[in-house]
């Protein structure tokens, strides 16, 4: 009753005795020179005798009792603030709010024990309870909730909002925890921002971001990791990974270096690293592949332990498991793929391939159907049905559509080997070459619609020209060269025609030209064979096989072969003959042979006055014949040493300089040694047949240039993305 009335008395007497202080204090005065504009209440409330501050609003028991020059505090609570001495700017509510502070300024404490142990430390905002209790020294802190930052001593520039956000933390500093226990077991980890119920609560390092429901919430030492969604990254205990979307990286556990972008994405990664993933699904079942690259909506979802992938579009690559080393860009693209070292671009580009391996299908649908190997298909629907099919090359729309099994192919051009199924080793190059091909195998082709025919399904033909060979049907072992060369009947074999629009229609024979003449060693044929040797007295013709030690075939005729003035071969009789006809004593018949016995030349013609040394037969303008065969000494006379590995071929560089100063080719006699020397017709067949073989290898390094320019290209987009 006496406290009551001292109360009420001091009450009284408050305006007399201190209203020059400009203080309003209700308890005993506890400070001869308390200061002025404060605000005491409580007992002990700036008590301690050496107050001598102002602006100062302490309310409770011994809040505020031993401050002295601290100014512009606030201070409500038992013992808040109560060894502040030379603080200012602090707000400490709440019991032992800021017990221990002493000279720290612009704290705000709120709540029961809150920044209790924090002497110095200044900048801080503790509300909660026991938020930021045992901080010492640890300055710019703001600490939020239930026990936030409660085990802080000296880590500084802090954000913990939540009850129990980093409640473990001692000395990090620069960590943003927001939410239930974020980041509460984290102790010197700073750098920190862990957003969501959980998320980084176990984490002890620092330089991550995680961002949802237990968002990287077992990270232990993991540093410099992104985890943005629901349980994103939640077993984390790696660096340097990006998981975004909900469950993305859910299961990683020491994987590093992985991106995961997506709901689910990477789900089930553990130990996978240097892995990106962007879609929703992409890489779900990844565990143990590292360097993949998958984007797009279940992009790579089956992908356990296949590596160094780039999987690229809705559903491409969707089954690979194991496989590693492929690249698929394109709506299912590579869909059902289990093999390696494949390069699938386009929209369902090799969609069913499942153990074909070291493919390259660019186009829509290329490859679709394939479980080949080694095939590179560059076009719409290029050997969209291939199935078994090794080492085909088909570049053009519809390319070797329809091929299944046929190996070793190469088709270039729209449509070229369009319905080759079986066919294998053929070379088909231009628009619709071989278009009508099936089975047929080891055809060249070359040009556009070359072998392009119904039924025109032989082996081992070569036609080169628009439209030669097209009429070849069930031909084999034949050549067609020049516009429109082809065959007059069918089923040959071992037929020649050569020239514009020649055509050939028996087997084993040569045809040169249609309607035409055939000039050697002239380059103006005035017959349809005109030989020209060079030497005078000299036919330039030669039958090795038939000399004049062979027995004569036909006896008792009056009709035989000469020349006339012109060189031109004629059928003369010893009959009503103004020439006396040679005498029988010349010749001698030895078996199926007529022989000459005296190894004479032969004259046919008149006025025949070029008969160079080392020729039997002398012929006037021309020989008409079924069938010419030119035999050959050895086989280092014919062209087939192009293709041996020690032939040297001319770079086109040098070739078209040589064409520039000669107008010719290299190697090919010039009109003008035609027309001095002739031609050999078999040296002359070897020559051609050198040119053509020197053409096929000048293409296959072409399409050597071309390859590497497009792979050279791939790795330059491969790196720009």
């Amino acid at each position: 009753m006496r406290l009551n009335i001292y109360f009420i008395s001091l009450l009284s007497l408050a305006p007399l005795c201190l209203l020059a202080q400009g203080n309003y204090v209700a308890n005993t005065a506890n400070s001869a020179t308390p200061g002025t504009f404060n605000t005491l209440l409580g007992p002990g409330a700036g008590a301690g005798g050496n107050l001598k501050s102002d602006r100062n609003t302490i309310t409770g028991y011994n809040a505020g009792f031993f401050l002295t020059s601290g100014a512009r505090n606030t201070f409500y609570g038992v013992d808040a603030g109560k060894f502040t001495t030379e603080g200012r700017d602090n707000i400490f509510i709440g019991y032992e709010a800021g017990l221990s502070n002493t000279t720290g300024e612009q704290n705000v404490y709120i709540g029961q024990g809150a920044g209790r142990s924090a002497s110095e430390a200044s900048y801080n905002a503790f509300v909660g309870y026991h938020a930021g209790i045992s901080n010492i020294t640890g300055g710019n802190n703001v600490f939020l909730g239930d026990q936030a930052g409660q085990d802080n001593t000296t880590g500084s520039n802090n954000l913990f909002s939540g009850a129990g956000a980093g409640l473990n933390n001692t000395s990090g500093g620069y960590n943003t925890y927001v939410g239930s226990s974020a980041g509460i077991y984290n102790k010197e980890g700073s750098e920190n921002t862990f957003i969501g119920y959980e998320a980084g609560l176990g984490s002890s390092s620092g330089k991550n971001v995680f961002v949802g429901f237990q968002a990287g919430h077992v990270n232990g030492t993991g540093e410099e990791n992104t985890m943005l969604g629901y349980k994103a990254g939640a077993n984390n205990k790696k660096d340097y990974n990006t998981f975004v979307g909900y469950q993305a990286g859910l299961s990683n556990t020491t994987g590093s270096n992985n991106t995961f972008l997506g709901n689910k994405a990477g789900q089930r990664n553990t130990t996978g690293f240097g892995n990106v993933f962007v879609g929703g699904g992409a890489g779900f079942d990844n565990i143990t592949g590292n360097d993949n690259l998958f984007l797009g909506l279940a992009a790579g979802i089956s992908n356990t332990t296949g590596s160094s992938n780039v999987f690229v579009g809705r559903n491409a690559g969707y089954y690979n498991q194991l496989g590693k080393n492929n690249t698929f860009l394109g709506y299912e693209s590579g869909f059902a793929n289990r093999g390696d070292n494949n390069i699938f671009v386009g929209y369902q580009a090799g969609n069913t391939n499942q153990t074909g391996s070291q493919n390259t299908f660019v186009g829509y649908r290329s490859g679709y159907y394939n479980n080949g190997s080694a095939n590179t298909f560059f076009g719409y629907q290029t050997g969209q049905a291939n199935t078994t099919g090794q080492f085909n090359s088909f570049i053009g729309v519809q390319a070797g559509l329809n091929n299944t099994t046929g190996n070793s192919n190469y088709f270039f051009g729209t449509n070229s080997g369009l319905s080759n199924t079986t066919g294998s080793g053929n070379y088909f190059l231009g628009d619709n070459a071989g278009g009508g091909n099936s089975t047929g195998g080891f055809n060249v082709y070359i040009g556009a619609n070359a072998g392009n025919g119904q039924d025109v399904n032989g082996s081992n033909n070569l036609a080169i020209g628009f439209e030669a060979g097209r009429a070849n049907v069930a031909g084999i072992n034949n050549t067609f060269i020049g516009f429109r060369a082809d065959a007059g009947a069918s089923g040959l074999s071992n037929a020649t025609a050569i020239g514009n629009n020649a055509k050939v229609s028996v087997s084993n024979a040569i045809v040169l030209g249609n309607a035409t003449n055939i000039g050697i060693g002239t380059s103006a044929p005035t017959a349809r064979l005109h030989v020209t040797s060079g030497v005078a007295n000299q036919s330039g013709l030669r039958l090795e096989n038939l000399t004049s030690a062979s027995p004569a075939s036909v006896l008792n005729q009056s009709k035989f072969l000469t020349v006339d003035g012109s060189g031109n071969v004629v059928l003369a009789s010893t009959s009503n003959s103004g020439r006396e006809a040679a005498n029988e004593s010349l010749w001698e018949r030895q078996g199926a042979y007529l022989t000459n016995t005296q190894d004479d030349a032969i004259i046919i013609g008149k006025g025949v006055s070029k008969t160079p040394a080392g020729y039997k037969l002398y012929v006037q303008d021309g020989i008409l014949t079924e069938k010419v065969k030119v035999a050959i000494k050895n086989t280092s006379e014919w062209s087939d040493y192009v293709f041996a590995p020690t032939y040297t071929l001319k770079p086109l560089s040098e070739v078209e300089q040589y064409v520039k100063a000669n107008k010719h080719l290299p190697g090919v006699p010039s009109a003008e040694e035609v027309v001095k020397e002739g031609l050999d017709v078999a040296k002359i067949s070897a020559k051609l047949l050198e040119k053509i073989e020197e053409l096929t290898l000048y293409i296959i390094d072409l399409k050597k240039d071309h390859q590497q320019q497009i792979d050279q290209l791939k790795a330059q987009i491969s790196a720009s993305k």
